[in-house]
């Protein structure tokens, strides 16, 4: 949907609700079509107006998403706590709260939350994807490359997943193991700009140190 058809869709919203009693379902459009904006002030005015009147699991995720994009970690923490009171499944409040307790520094909630995803989501590819960019993001590569190994049995067309191998692999100056994955990920998707892109590095790598 484009910017003007959002902002269409928006008028006829705000001419409704201007027009009647004001109802949560049609807040809740309007917060979300703010929010795919980027317009976060205005996402959370209608949002926190929507869950005064309904706290179902789903507005309560948006107005959550809206903190987090105002860079309110423990608000937004709070909210998804809401959501998972509620739903204690729901996936998107539970990958969503450990981005925003890593956000905030809490590491061990984080890694306990995205590990215990990828209990609740065995065969979920990006559930292991998503813990081992934590790990990367921690500096634990060899933890890093293993969920990436797991997401790959999942998902053997996982491209970003092959991208994070070959690019632990390439810091750790394997190289030639490193291109392997690399044209993994390119028999996939060929024209994948981060893999042809690392593969220049690796290939100059290897020119220098033969060199």
């Amino acid at each position: 949907m484009t910017e003007e058809n959002i902002r269409q869709t928006l008028s006829e919203i705000e001419d409704e609700l201007s027009s009647g009693v004001p109802a949560p379902d049609l807040l809740n459009d309007a917060g979300v079509g703010y929010y795919l904006l980027g317009e976060m002030e205005q996402a959370l005015d209608y949002l926190q107006q929507a869950v005064q009147k309904d706290t179902s699991p789903g507005i309560l995720f948006n107005l959550a998403n809206t903190y987090s994009g105002l860079h309110r970690p423990d608000e937004a923490i709070d909210t998804f706590l809401r959501v998972l009171e509620i739903d204690p499944g729901h996936i998107g409040a539970l990958n969503n709260l450990a981005d925003e307790y890593e956000y905030r520094g809490d590491t061990d909630k984080a890694h306990e939350l995205f590990h215990y995803l990828t209990h609740l989501q065995p065969d979920n590819a990006l559930s292991h994807f998503n813990l081992g960019n934590f790990f990367l993001r921690q500096n634990q590569h060899i933890e890093a490359a293993k969920c990436y190994e797991r997401a790959l049995e999942s998902d053997k067309s996982f491209v970003d997943a092959y991208h994070n191998i070959a690019w632990i692999l390439f810091k750790s100056k394997a190289y030639d193991d490193s291109i392997k994955y690399i044209d993994k990920g390119l028999a996939v998707k060929s024209d994948n700009s981060d893999l042809l892109s690392l593969k220049q590095k690796v290939r100059q790598a290897q020119e220098d140190t033969a060199g």
